[in-house]
Parts: C-alpha cells; sequence; structure tokens
C-alpha cells in the first residue's frame, strides 16, 4: 500500500480520529463518484448527449476474464478445522462475494470485505459481504507495514426537517460501535458498543493493484474524447435530417399562414413548380465521415492499449484462434488479472484468519497460509490439449492428480469429485468381484451337471 493512498490515524479510536478519517473518506469519495458514473453511464468530466461506454466495457471485460468461472477454495493442509472453513466457504457460496469483489475493484481500484458472526443452527458462525468503497473505509497505524486500527461502514438517515444525518458503525480490534455526526456536521458522538467476536478488526479491504486504481481510470481522458466525436456525430445526423430549406428568387407565401399551407401541400403532393431563376436547396455542413471514421479508430485503439484490455469485436481479434497466439493477445489482461490476485491474496488470508477465530478460538487456529482461493481465467482454450497436457504432466511425476483436478474447468468442488470417483470405482470393484462370484458359481452348476450326466 502506498502512504500517499491510506488514511492513517493513532492507536486510539476517538471522535478527534473519527473526524480526521471520515474527512478523508469524504475526499476519496469525490473520485469514487467519478468513477462510478463513467461505469454506470459512460460520461465522464462535461457530459453528452450520446456518451459511448467503454468503462464498463473495460471493467466488465476484466471482470468476467477472472472470475466468470468461479473460484474453488482448498486447503494443503490435512486438518479438520480448515476443512471446516473450507466447508463454510461452499455452504455460504463465497464465490458470488469473491465476484462481487473483483467487479467493485475493477471499478474503484479497491473494494471491502465485512466478516460478522450469525445464528445458524443454535451457533455462532461467521459471515461476509462484499462492501462497497463509497460505503466503507479501514484507517491505519502509523507502522511500516501497517496493520488496520479500525474500519466503518458508513450510511445516511434523514432527519425530520429533510437534512441528513451521517453515521458511522466502526469496528475496532473488539468492538463494533455506532457514532452519529451531529446536527452542526463538526463532531461525532459515541454510541453503544458491543463485541463483534473477532481479535482483529472485521472489516477486510481487498485492492486492484497496488496503487488502488480502476481499470478504466487511465482512459477516462480518451472516453472522454470518444464520447464528444461520436455524440457530435450523431447530433449532426440528426441536423442533416432536419436541415433548413433555402429558397431563392420566391417565397411560398406573404404570411405565416400562407407558407403553412404552401409546406402542407408540398409535404402531401411531393410536387412543386418554381418560377425561372428560382432554386431550392437544403442548408447543412458538409461531414467527412472518413476522417471522423479514422479519429474514433485512433482513440479505440489508444483506449484498448492503455487499459489493455483487448477489443474483443475486432476482427483481426479472433483471426488466429490457436492457444499460443490467443494467449499472447491476452497477455496484457493476464498481468492485470495476475496483479489482482496478488492483491486479493493478502485480503484471503485475512479472511480466513477472522473465520478459524470466529469459529474454533485463538487457541485452535488455523494454518491459514495453506489455505487457497483458486481464481480459473475464462481463456478459450483446446480442452484436448489442456487433457493431454495435464496428464503428461502427471505421467512426469511433476504434478499430482489433485492439482490437475483443480485445474480442470468441469470441477467445481475437489474434494466432493474426490468422493465421487472414489465411490464410482468402490462400486465398480464390487461389481467385479460380483461378477467373478457369479462366474465361480456358475462353472460349478456346469461341472455338477456334468456329474449327474455320467451317473445317469
Amino acid at each position: 500500500m502506498t502512504e500517499t493512498d491510506m488514511i492513517r490515524t493513532s492507536e486510539e479510536v476517538t471522535d478527534v480520529s473519527i473526524k480526521a478519517a471520515f474527512r478523508e473518506f469524504e475526499e476519496r469519495c469525490d473520485r469514487l463518484k467519478a468513477l462510478d458514473r463513467a461505469y454506470r453511464t459512460g460520461q465522464v468530466g462535461e457530459s453528452v448527449e450520446y456518451p459511448v461506454n467503454k468503462c464498463r466495457y473495460i471493467s466488465d471485460t476484466k471482470t468476467a476474464y477472472t472470475c466468470a468461472i468461479p473460484p474453488t477454495y482448498d486447503t494443503d493442509e490435512d486438518d479438520a478445522n480448515a476443512e471446516r472453513i473450507v466447508e463454510l466457504y461452499r455452504d455460504e457460496v463465497k464465490e458470488q462475494t469473491d465476484q462481487a469483489i473483483t467487479s467493485l475493484c475493477s471499478r474503484f481500484g479497491r473494494a471491502f470485505e465485512l466478516v460478522y458472526l450469525v445464528e445458524r443452527d443454535g451457533q455462532l458462525v461467521p459471515d461476509s459481504e462484499a462492501v462497497s468503497p463509497l460505503d466503507a473505509f479501514v484507517a491505519y497505524d502509523g507502522a511500516l507495514k501497517p496493520d488496520s486500527v479500525f474500519g466503518a461502514v458508513h450510511y445516511v438517515r434523514e432527519r425530520e426537517n429533510g437534512t441528513q444525518m451521517h453515521f458511522l458503525d466502526v469496528y475496532d480490534r473488539s468492538d463494533r460501535t455506532t457514532w452519529a455526526q451531529g446536527e452542526s456536521g463538526k463532531g461525532w458522538s459515541k454510541g453503544e458498543s458491543v463485541p463483534h467476536g473477532f481479535d482483529r478488526v472485521p472489516l477486510i479491504e481487498y485492492r486492484n493493484n497496488a496503487e488502488a486504481f480502476g481499470d478504466f481510470e487511465a482512459v477516462m481522458p480518451i472516453q472522454e474524447a470518444l464520447n464528444h466525436v461520436m455524440s457530435d456525430r450523431v447530433i449532426d445526423k440528426d441536423k442533416f435530417a432536419e436541415a433548413y430549406l433555402v429558397s431563392k428568387g420566391f417565397w411560398f407565401g406573404d404570411t405565416a399562414e400562407e407558407v403553412s399551407e404552401s409546406m402542407t401541400r408540398l409535404k402531401d403532393q411531393k410536387v412543386i413548380g418554381l418560377p425561372k431563376d428560382a432554386d431550392l436547396s437544403f442548408l447543412t455542413k458538409a461531414m467527412d465521415e472518413t476522417s471522423v471514421q479514422v479519429l474514433v479508430d485512433d482513440l479505440t485503439a489508444e483506449l484498448h492499449t492503455i487499459s489493455q484490455i483487448p477489443d474483443l469485436s475486432d476482427e483481426s481479434f479472433a483471426a488466429n484462434a490457436s492457444g499460443v497466439a490467443m494467449r499472447y493477445k491476452l497477455l496484457g489482461l493476464s498481468n492485470l488479472c495476475e496483479a489482482f490476485l496478488v492483491q486479493h491474496r493478502k485480503g484471503f488470508v485475512r479472511r480466513c484468519k477472522l473465520f478459524s477465530v470466529g469459529l474454533f478460538g485463538r487457541k485452535d487456529a488455523v494454518d491459514v497460509s495453506r489455505m487457497r482461493c483458486v481464481f480459473r481465467f475464462n481463456l478459450p482454450v483446446d480442452y484436448a490439449y489442456e487433457a493431454q497436457a495435464l496428464q503428461q504432466y502427471m505421467a512426469m511425476g511433476v504434478l499430482s492428480k489433485r492439482t490437475a483436478m483443480q485445474s480442470c474447468p468441469y470441477v467445481e468442488d475437489v474434494a466432493q469429485e474426490e468422493e465421487r470417483i472414489a465411490s464410482e470405482q468402490s462400486e465398480y470393484d464390487r461389481r467385479m468381484i460380483q461378477a467373478g462370484d457369479d462366474l465361480v458359481q456358475r462353472d460349478a452348476l456346469l461341472m455338477l451337471g456334468d456329474e449327474d450326466a455320467d451317473s445317469a
């Protein structure tokens, strides 16, 4: 994390530290709202009538490439507690949470996850939800390797007089406390505190990259230029269809009524007679479509080059569909996703620690370093070639069968798939034994039949 992009605070959670952190959060929200507007509408800077939303395309393409195939969870440890956490992730469909985190990180450059305890079947178990950076922040201490001092979820309620009142649910390392902003908007008052059940701040910050930049943030000026060009293009077409009719050497009438009647007759009959040396023409602006299209193509190409997100609609993109060529074309996108996965790993480890404490306490803490969230990029592949390669790796002894199963797009739950394979093998062995017993019994009956025939 970069120091300039981090909300710093003292070790004590006071009204002063809350006020300072909230002020920085509000300053951050100005940028985040601009990113949200660009993602939702394509509008960047000055509004235009016909925006072209490339920002949403960039973010959605990156998100789909990263986790359109839902991530899987696994652990190397033969530990019942670790397996219990993995099982809980599957029960709570944490794939959706990670997909939401990936989408928020792509759009805003960061996302948050709130871990909390819920009661199920008479027992408290941890659960979590993704939270937008427009609604949450985390404040860190001043250490070289900073740790979170508190996190806060922000929400607003309207007073009877129509003004807004801001609230913060502040999570420190032991309690959740509600803070309310005074009517003057200057001070914060502390409300009720309740233990949240964890030994650390249960609000986790995820980053899209080390600088917490959104995927389309660098190309927003190009998006704005493209919006203006495309919007002016459509407006010019509209103006061309509604061009002024210019008459030379005559007029359609002496009064407004006569002019309106003449124009109505002209529209109905589609015929008009003109005096000698008279002329009719439309007042239009000459449009150079070729130059405009060249500019649009240049802006679009520059946008995809800088964002490193390929233009999937480009005919040349799919011209060579071989595996190596396709991977090379998606190299920039893959690099962006790998950078995100490095940051996601940090948040995932913290999530595992919180779940471990929430389930088993500090005494039976799980070694979360061996727990994994496996993302499988949604890359066009030759499955027959991939299967052959995995088989060769296993034959060479450099890849385990479990790791190969994790790489297989058809396997969502490795442990469950292993149980199914074992069950099928057991059933196959049972049938083979049964078939052998039946064969022995048949031979015995045949031999008995021969002996009866000889005795007769």
